[in-house]
């Protein structure tokens, strides 16, 4: 038994998809400066000279059809690897955050590449972790120097595969990076552990410059996720239902321009939508009805026949506190038990994804590993029904020293937690743990661990990637 719920009828579904078609081909999608503006016109489209491109629904059709079910996001070795085929989901952190919540004053201060190396080292030990957003700003570094110090350090210290988050200044860097991680560029198509992330500006707008970059690393094998946050009362209508129809205009423009220049390009469906709250005036991430519209958009993208990914880890809280935890928890068990196939939000991240807190990783991975629990239902069979064993022990006996007992407790039958304590009152009284005392021994042996390990990457492929970086290598 697999739990599976259900947000929107076949005919609701229907109903959003045929209105994000309507605004593609009536309304367009600008894509200003892009090179594929004269291939997208050649397969049918209307191109005015803003850059506009009003697409036809076939062409968004085939488009759609044109994109693999499976996709695959490779670690350093196999069993890093990320292979999104419907049979289970997977987490990533957010990205790009400016903020750090300091570990050790609580008070909120610019990220450092202190900050993300450490962040990078911990989310690499999180099991529950899967794939690895660039998702810390490095404000110490300069900036003309920022954005390869930081993909060093990324490469350096975890093999989870990787995304870009921002759009890289020189593609030139990044080919060269590709070829320095899988060896050349031919084993980087068949085994891609790097991936690009191709973001939308609501309402109907995306950078062609980006979009070039997308369409040139799908070329090269790279997974382009297809990204559209759009915040329902400001950049898009107010009603999760019209919220809905422009993301997946703008998920479906940005697709069907990467197919129209690489066909059979893996591509992402990419959901993030939040709403503005008219009270603070602050964009939230961590509402219901972003909630609702992550899972109906997952039912959505299935229904197309796409891989999908949500926003779904989510929350407003500014600490580790009661709000972060159920509305994380909510937002995630909606999501996982729709069947998303990777979810973001994300490990570590408070304040709708704004601010990082190394604290909150255990915490997350928890909630995560807890939501796919529940997901995965309970097992019914002959085996796991155990009529056997019941009628052995028989009326008023015990199975606590049954051997099956034993064997399963071992094997996982059981959830346990890292975070939460399930002692009597007066023992976790006498241990004096709180959770957040949990979460930092987690994040401090990770830390230790590293020191011990060391980096990642063969020397040859550090010395490589550190002349590209322009990174002096220390150890």
């Amino acid at each position: 038994m697999t739990v599976r719920t259900e947000w929107l009828t076949g005919a609701e579904r229907e109903a959003v998809y045929g209105q994000a078609l309507t605004l593609l081909e009536e309304v367009g999608m600008r894509m200003k400066g892009a090179a594929v503006l004269e291939r997208l016109r050649a397969a049918g489209a209307e191109v005015d000279d803003a850059g506009t491109v009003r697409l036809p629904a076939a062409l968004v059709e085939r488009a759609v059809a044109a994109c693999p079910r499976e996709l695959l996001m490779a670690g350093e070795t196999p069993e890093q690897d990320v292979l999104l085929d419907g049979s289970r989901t997977f987490f990533n952190v957010s990205g790009c955050a400016a903020k750090t919540l300091d570990q050790e004053s609580g008070v909120v201060r610019p990220s450092t590449l202190d900050d993300l190396r450490d962040g990078t080292v911990v989310l690499d030990a999180t099991p529950e972790l899967d794939v690895v957003w660039t998702f810390l700003t490095a404000t110490d570094v300069p900036l003309e120097r920022r954005e390869l110090v930081e993909y060093y350090t990324y490469l350096t210290e975890t093999s989870k595969p990787v995304v870009f988050v921002d759009c890289p200044e020189s593609t030139a860097h990044v080919r060269r990076i590709f070829e320095i991680v899988s060896g050349d560029l031919a084993r980087f198509k068949a085994r891609p552990r790097l991936s690009l992330l191709c973001a939308a500006r609501s309402p109907l707008e995306v950078n062609g410059q980006l979009l070039d970059v997308a369409c040139e690393f799908a070329a090269l094998g790279a997974p382009v996720w297809a990204y559209s946050m759009p915040i329902a009362g400001a950049t898009a209508p107010v009603t999760p239902a019209g919220t809905l129809a422009l993301l997946w205009a703008e998920v479906l423009g940005v697709l069907t321009a990467v197919q129209t220049a690489v066909p059979g390009a893996p591509v992402l469906a990419c959901c993030g939508p939040g709403i503005l709250d008219m009270h603070s005036t602050a964009m939230s991430l961590g509402n219901l009805e972003s909630t609702l519209m992550g899972a109906a958009s997952v039912e959505i993208g299935h229904h197309l026949g796409l891989p999908v990914h949500n926003a779904a880890l989510s929350t407003d809280a500014k600490h580790l506190g009661l709000q972060a935890g159920y509305e994380k928890g909510l937002k995630v068990m909606a999501a996982v038990a729709t069947g998303v196939d990777i979810c973001s939000g994300g490990f570590g991240f408070l304040d709708s994804s704004s601010t990082f807190s190394l604290r909150m990783i255990p915490v997350d991975a928890e909630i995560a590993a807890m939501a796919t629990r529940i997901a995965r239902g309970i097992e019914i069979t002959p085996e796991t029904l155990m009529g056997g064993s019941i009628a052995d022990v028989g009326i008023a006996g015990d199975f606590l020293r049954e051997k099956e007992t034993r064997r399963r407790v071992r094997a996982g039958e059981h959830f346990v937690p890292r975070i939460g304590s399930r002692l009597p009152f007066e023992q976790w009284i006498a241990a004096g743990r709180t959770e957040a005392d949990m979460a930092d021994d987690l994040v401090r042996a990770a830390l230790a661990a590293r020191e011990e390990r060391g980096p990642r990457l063969t020397d040859d492929q550090r010395r490589a990637l550190a002349e590209v970086c322009e990174v002096t290598i220390t150890e």
